[in-house]
This record gives C-alpha cells, structure tokens and sequence, in this order.
C-alpha cells in the first residue's frame, strides 16, 4: 500500500523527472478546490556575509579570566565563558547558548563581530508539478550508524526537466567512467535509495556499478585535538589528554570518541569534540549492480528493478 504523507515530510525533497534530472524541491503544497500543486524551487549557489562564529568565539574565550573557584572546580575556559554569557544575558544555569547569545554578550561588551563571506543557497521558483505528473514518493534512510541521512525522492511520470534543458531522450544508457559517474545518487525504480556510485566495475562481459553508503568513523585524532583545544584557549584540557592517551609508551595517535568521552567525565573535563578532529567516514558496500540493469544516468541513477528483484538477483 502507498504511504500517504504530510506537507512538512515533503518539503525539500528532490523531484526528478523520468530522465534521471533533477527538476527542483519542494518548497510549498497549494490546494485549492480545483487543483493541487506542487510549488517548486532551486538551489542556486550565492556569496553572503555572515558572522565568523569561530572567531568571535576565540576572541571572546581570550578574555575569559579563570579564577581560583573554577580551578578548584577544574572548570574549562570555554565553561567559564557559558555561565558568564547566562549570567549577562539573564539564563538559566542550564540553558543551551546559541550563536545569537555569543553575538549579543559580544555586543554588550563592544567586542567587534568578524564577519566573512560565505557560500549559501538562493532559491529561485523554477515551477509547479501537478499530482498528476507524480510516478512515486519515496523517502529512505541509507548510510550506516551515525553516518545515516534521509533521501526524500519523488520521480515525475515525464521528462519535464530534460525539456526545460532541451536534451534529447536517452534511448540507452552509453559506458561512462568512473569520473563521469562517481557519487552520483542510485534509485531504484521505485524511487528507494540504495547509495552512491563508488565505481565502475567488470562483470564477465559486461560493466557494472558499485554502490556504496557512508559510515561516520568514531576515530578521534589526538594531535589534531590537543592542538584545537590549545588554540581555542584551554590548554589545561590538552595537557590531561596528552598525559593518559600519547605518553611515550602507549605512543598512540587516536582514541575512540566513546573512550574519549569517557576519560573526560571522569575527569569532570567538559568540551564537544569538533567533527574537524574525527576521521573520514569511510565507505561500505552495498551492492555490483550490472550495466544493463540501469535505466537512466543523468543528475542520478536510475535502475530498471526495485530492491526486491535486485537482492532475488543476489546483485544486493
């Protein structure tokens, strides 16, 4: 049966036509009583100005002073730093702190804002899509563990995009390389994500696409962090992770975030590991999936089978 979904699960989702391009995203549902449509946006790559919280958040933590309680208490400065933004501002001693709370306590303390440029998305209304025109939505979860992301697809009955671009209907899918294709999203002809292409691969007679989805690696690099918690003013944390993790005998070079995480409450040292210090996903397999099985390669993959007949076919 065909799941039904709300406004709010579908706006954003990538809507691409039966060629494999990516017309647009959802942006907004009208309903009218005689017609209901899809308003339909795109992404297009702009240059704005905004703050440079990192900065402003090291120039800030220069002017923590620690005292002889937070010593004691063996408070880090960036700590210091929160309660004495919570206590400005009026929050509470539990309160999360946004970039706007850092901005405002800068500003009460006329501490100058750095500000840098900044790629983001400008949407632009490209158009409407019809229910009519709608083959299937398809949300699905891929990735492994913390690497995981939600794809939301809905595949479009006609080439609506391939005539917006004026290119002609791919009557077969010719050979590419592995540059052409690489990271390309693979769906099924369902919709349903399988992953990305990792390759190309050789099959007896034949080409063929690896698919592979992302696995976040729990690895923390203990140079890259000591070094990050020095500059960010708590050298005092460096120096505790220097002394029971890279002492001249254990000689190692990264620690599980589980066992890092562990080590500092009991030690009652606080801080967020910085995703810059953790290691590169790595990539899983996922399936070979044979030339001829696929139906389109254009802005992305798309197969002639579902991911059932793909696993009865041993390709998953």
């Amino acid at each position: 049966m065909e799941r039904a979904y709300r406004e709010d699960e579908l706006l954003d989702a990538t809507i691409i036509d039966s060629e494999g391009y990516v017309y647009g995203k959802v942006e907004k549902i009208n309903i009218d009583e005689g017609e209901i449509v899809l308003l339909v946006y795109e992404g297009k790559p702009d240059v704005k100005t905004v703050v440079d919280m990192a900065s402003l958040k090291e120039e800030l933590l220069r002017g923590v002073k620690t005292t002889f309680g937070s010593k004691i208490r063996r408070i880090a400065p960036w700590e210091v730093l929160a309660e004495s933004i919570r206590k400005e501002l009026g929050l509470g001693l539990d309160a999360q702190l946004s970039d706007e709370h850092y901005q405002e306590y800068a500003e009460r303390l006329s501490v100058p804002i750095p500000r840098v440029k900044a790629q983001v998305e400008r949407k632009e209304q490209k158009g409407i899509v019809s229910l009519d025109e709608i083959r299937t939505i398809r949300t699905s979860v891929i990735g492994k563990e913390k690497g995981t992301r939600m794809i939301k697809v809905i595949l479009l009955k006609e080439p609506k995009e391939a005539a917006f671009r004026r290119t002609p209907i791919q009557e077969k899918v010719p050979y590419q390389n592995t540059d052409a294709i690489r990271d390309k999203l693979v769906l099924d002809s369902e919709g349903n994500a399988l992953g990305y292409v990792d390759s190309v691969v050789l099959f007896q007679g034949t080409l063929g696409i690896r698919v592979y989805v992302s696995k976040l690696s729990d690895q923390v690099s203990l140079g890259l962090l000591t070094q990050y918690l020095e500059e960010s003013g708590q050298p005092d944390v460096a120096a505790s992770v220097r002394k029971h993790f890279m002492d001249s005998k254990s000689r190692r070079y990264t620690a599980e975030r589980e066992e890092l995480e562990e080590f500092m409450r009991q030690k009652k040292l606080t801080f967020k590991v910085p995703e810059k210090v953790t290691s590169q996903g790595n990539r899983e397999f996922v399936a070979d999936i044979p030339w001829d099985a696929v139906h389109k390669i254009r802005d992305v993959v798309l197969l002639k089978s579902t991911l059932t007949d793909l696993r009865s076919k041993g390709y998953i």
